[in-house]
C-alpha cells in the first residue's frame, strides 16, 4: 500500500512539473519599433541662413519649428561660401535659396545675421533725388528666384537692363545682429511669443501714431494752396476703418502748433505718450513720422506769419529749393538712445514704420528699426534708405501709394495671413498689380520702385502674430490598446481639427499628424513607447501644448522566476520529502521483519 503511495507521489510530481513556467521580464525599450526618424521626404519647409558663430544660439529655434512640424534646417555662411557660386555673398546666398526652393520645396528663409557677415544685396534704385544715392538693400532679392536681378552681368542689381518683380517664391525675413547673447535674446522671445505669451487684452490691440508730414503748402505768395497736406493721421485712421474693424486701436496725432491733425485721435504725438503705449503693450502698430537711422520726429508749426493756415515758402521746395517763411520746429521723438521702453511682460508689437532710413541695418551702428527689435518689439518693417510719401494723399479702395499704400496693402494681406513675411511680400506684389490697372497717372515710376526695393522685414518670416485672445489646447489620452492610442485634441472644452501634433526625442521628429473633424487622432504605436519623447500640439490661434514623458533608464534584460515556479516547487519539495519519508519507513520495516 504504502509503495503504490509513493508511486502515486512520483506521479504528482511530474504531472505538476507540466505546470512549471520560467517568466522572463523584460525591460521597456526607449521607444517602439513603429517610432522611427518622420518622413519629410527631402523637403525643408524652412532655411536659416546665418553664421558658424550663430549657428549654435539658433538650435531651440529649429527645435521649435520642428515641434510645429516644419522641417528646418540650418546653413552657414561658411558652407554656402564653399558650395554655391556668384559674384558677391548675396549671390551665392541667392543660390543656396534657389537651391533649397527647386529641390526642398522651401516656403521661409530666415536671414538670421547682420551686415556684413549677412548681407543684403544691394540694388540699384536711381530717382533725381540728388541727397539720397542710388542704391538700398533689398532683401526682396532673396525672395524672387525666377528672375536674374544682374541679367546684363554689369554687377548692377535691380536696373532696368535687368530682370527683377516682387512676385515672392519664398518669404524672407532677418534677425539682424551678430551677437550671441543677443541672438540667443532675440530667438527666445520669439520662442517664448509663441509657446507662452501673457495672454490678455493687448492681442486685439492696434497703435497708430501719425505726424503731419507735409502742411498744406503756398509757394506764390497768392494764398491759395499749392501742395495739399499729407497727414499720416489722416492714413492712419483710414487703414484702422478698412482693415481693424473690432479692435482696440490707440491714436496719437500731431494735436499742437498752429495746425493740427484734422482727424480723430486720443491724445498728442509726444515721446512720453509713444513710449507709455508702447510699454502698455500692442499687437501692431503703425507710425509715418520723418526719420533717419537713428530715429524719427516731427515738426511743429509754431509761427502763420499771414495767418492764412497755409505754410508759406519763397518758392517751390521740391524743385526750385525754396526757402521756408513760416517757422516749423522739428523736434526728435523715438531714437536709438530713447530710454524707458519695456512692454509689460512681453507684449511685443509687430510695426511698420512709415519713415526714411529707419531700417538702415548696413549703417555702422544699429538703426532705429533694430533699436526697437531688441527692446520693444517682436517686428519692424523699415526702409532702408530716403523713402516717399504719396503728394496730396487721399481716401480710395486700394489705399494708394508710396509708403502710405505699401503700409495699407500690408495690413491688408496681414488679414489674411497674420505671418510678416507673408503679408510683406504678397503686399508688394499686390501693390505692383493694383499700379498695372490703375487709370491713376504713374508721374514718379523710379520713386515707386525705391519704396518697395528697400521695405525690409526684421522679424521670423513665419511668425504667427497674435490677432485675438487665445484659447489653450489640451490633449486627453482616450482609448488605449497594445498597438496604438486616441488622443482627443481640445480647447476649452471645443473639439479642435486640423491641429498639428508631433513626438519628437533628442532633436529629432519621430512622428506627426492632424487632429480629424473630431478633434481625435489615432497614434499608431504604444504610449508605453513615449519614453523621453516630447509631444506638441500647436494650431493658428491657440496656444500650443505641450508634454514631456519623463526618460526612463533601460534595465538589462533578466529572467526571474514567476510566482507559479515557485508555487509548485513548494509542492513538489513537500511531495518529494514526503516520499523520502515514507520510503525510509518501508526500509526500516523490511530491516526489522528481517531479523
Amino acid at each position: 500500500m504504502s509503495i503504490k503511495l509513493s508511486f502515486i507521489f512520483i506521479s504528482l510530481i511530474l504531472f505538476f512539473s507540466t505546470f512549471i513556467s520560467i517568466t522572463p521580464i523584460k525591460a521597456e525599450q526607449s521607444f517602439n519599433r513603429s517610432f522611427v526618424d518622420f518622413s519629410f521626404n527631402g523637403n525643408v519647409d524652412y532655411l536659416i541662413i546665418t553664421t558658424n558663430k550663430l549657428s549654435e544660439e539658433l538650435e531651440p529655434f529649429l527645435i521649435w519649428k520642428t515641434q510645429k512640424g516644419l522641417s528646418t534646417d540650418i546653413k552657414t555662411i561658411q558652407e554656402i561660401e564653399v558650395e554655391y557660386s556668384g559674384k558677391n555673398l548675396a549671390e551665392q546666398m541667392k543660390n543656396c535659396i534657389i537651391d533649397y526652393f527647386e529641390n526642398n520645396n522651401t516656403k521661409w528663409v530666415l536671414l538670421a545675421g547682420d551686415y556684413p557677415e549677412l548681407p543684403s544685396q544691394n540694388v540699384k534704385a536711381v530717382e533725381d533725388y540728388p541727397l539720397d544715392g542710388d542704391d538700398v538693400s533689398c532683401d526682396s532679392y532673396y525672395a524672387d528666384l525666377d528672375n536674374n536681378w544682374d541679367l546684363n552681368n554689369d554687377y548692377a542689381y535691380g536696373t532696368a537692363q535687368d530682370e527683377y518683380d516682387f512676385n515672392p517664391e519664398v518669404f524672407v525675413g532677418r534677425i539682424p545682429t551678430n551677437d550671441e547673447t543677443e541672438m540667443q535674446m532675440l530667438i527666445q522671445r520669439i520662442i517664448d511669443y509663441e509657446k507662452n505669451p501673457p495672454v490678455g487684452w493687448w492681442m486685439e490691440r492696434s497703435l497708430f501714431a501719425g505726424s503731419i508730414l507735409y502742411f498744406n503748402l503756398d509757394w506764390n505768395g497768392d494764398n491759395l494752396c499749392d501742395y495739399g497736406e499729407s497727414d499720416g493721421n489722416h492714413v492712419n485712421n483710414f487703414i484702422n476703418n478698412t482693415h481693424f474693424n473690432g479692435w482696440n486701436s490707440t491714436f496719437l496725432a500731431q494735436t499742437l502748433g498752429v495746425k493740427g491733425s484734422d482727424y480723430y485721435s486720443d491724445m498728442q504725438f509726444s515721446l512720453e505718450n509713444l513710449i507709455n503705449e508702447i510699454n502698455k503693450g500692442t499687437s501692431v502698430g503703425t507710425i509715418f513720422a520723418h526719420g533717419n537711422p537713428k530715429g524719427f520726429g516731427i515738426g511743429k508749426w509754431t509761427i502763420d506769419y499771414d495767418g492764412d493756415l497755409l505754410f508759406d515758402y519763397g518758392a517751390c521746395p521740391f524743385n526750385e529749393s525754396g526757402v521756408a517763411i513760416d517757422v516749423q520746429e522739428f523736434s526728435y521723438l523715438l531714437t536709438t538712445s530713447t530710454t524707458g521702453l519695456n512692454p509689460k511682460t512681453g507684449r511685443y508689437g509687430f510695426y511698420y514704420l512709415g519713415s526714411c532710413s529707419t531700417g538702415t541695418f548696413d549703417y555702422n551702428e544699429d538703426c532705429l528699426a533694430e533699436y526697437l527689435l531688441k527692446n520693444a518689439a517682436i517686428g519692424v518693417i523699415a526702409s532702408s534708405q530716403v523713402t516717399w510719401g504719396e503728394d496730396e494723399w487721399y481716401e480710395r479702395d486700394h489705399g494708394g501709394w508710396f509708403i502710405e499704400g505699401l503700409g495699407f496693402r500690408l495690413w491688408e494681406q496681414f488679414m489674411v495671413s497674420n505671418r510678416p513675411g507673408e503679408a510683406l511680400a504678397l503686399a508688394k506684389a499686390d501693390y505692383v498689380a493694383d499700379r498695372l490697372v490703375s487709370p491713376e497717372p504713374n508721374d514718379y515710376p523710379d520713386w515707386e520702385d525705391k519704396c518697395l526695393k528697400q521695405y525690409n522685414l526684421f522679424c521670423d518670416p513665419e511668425l504667427p502674430i497674435w490677432t485675438k485672445i487665445p484659447k489653450q489646447l489640451n490633449m486627453t489620452e482616450m482609448i488605449l490598446t497594445d498597438d496604438n492610442f486616441t488622443l482627443a485634441i481640445t480647447a476649452e472644452g471645443e473639439l479642435i481639427e486640423n491641429a498639428t501634433i508631433t513626438f519628437m526625442k533628442d532633436g529629432k521628429l519621430l512622428w506627426m499628424d492632424q487632429s480629424d473633424f473630431n478633434g481625435e487622432i489615432v497614434v499608431p504605436f504604444s504610449n508605453n513607447s513615449l519614453n523621453g519623447m516630447t509631444c506638441t500640439v500647436s494650431k493658428d490661434g491657440y496656444l500650443p501644448f505641450q508634454e514631456s514623458y519623463p526618460e526612463i533608464p533601460i534595465i538589462p534584460e533578466t529572467t526571474i522566476l514567476g510566482y507559479n515556479f515557485a508555487f509548485f516547487l513548494s509542492i513538489s519539495v513537500f511531495l518529494i520529502g514526503t516520499t523520502l519519508i515514507t520510503l525510509q519507513k518501508l526500509k526500516s520495516r523490511n530491516h526489522t521483519n528481517k531479523f
